[in-house]
């Protein structure tokens, strides 16, 4: 369902400037994953980011945040696994769809 909105990305957005991130490598290492955004945006990368006190201030200045329903960690309740299986097999075709257009496939989607 991404290779829909992917094509329509691409259609206006060099491929070398399009920069697809997996949550779990940004929350790993937000620095080095950000600086990759913007390298190729052109823009000057980050040095001694203290990602503590960046999510420090940003909670300062959003307080109501996750009462927005997002979360900066989300926790889920265990899924069956016959629904796991029926996502798995119903995304399969989509997610290789958008993997073909990436050029890479994400453990995890």
């Amino acid at each position: 369902m991404y290779a829909l909105q992917l094509k329509q990305c691409m259609a206006s957005i060099p491929r070398d400037r399009l920069v697809i991130l997996e949550s779990a490598k940004l929350r790993a290492d937000p620095v080095t994953n950000i600086n990759k955004v913007l390298r190729a945006a052109g823009l000057r990368e980050f040095e001694n980011v203290d990602v503590d006190a960046a999510w420090a201030a940003f909670h300062a200045a959003y307080p109501d945040f996750e009462q927005t329903g997002w979360r900066e960690k989300g926790e889920y309740a265990a899924m069956s696994e016959d629904m796991e299986t029926f996502l798995d097999e119903f995304y399969e075709p989509v997610n290789d769809d958008s993997f073909e257009l990436l050029g890479t496939r994400f453990e995890n989607w």
